[in-house]
């Protein structure tokens, strides 16, 4: 087995480097069709601040 492993290393490289490839392009691409759109986004980030500021105001 470990001779026929030293034997075709050369092929398992090149698979192992393709499948990280896919995995890595496969990743990418459905993170970004999955992504928060950014008109999302900033109105999250508009509320979280109107929420600080409104916090903000309390006296204690």
């Amino acid at each position: 087995m470990i001779q026929f492993i030293k034997e075709h290393w050369v092929q398992y490289l090149i698979g192992a480097t393709v499948a990280v490839l896919l995995g890595l392009g496969l990743a990418s691409f459905l993170g970004s069709i999955w992504s928060t759109p950014e008109s999302v986004r900033a109105e999250r980030v508009a509320a979280e601040q109107q929420e600080a500021d409104e916090l903000g105001e309390i006296e204690f």
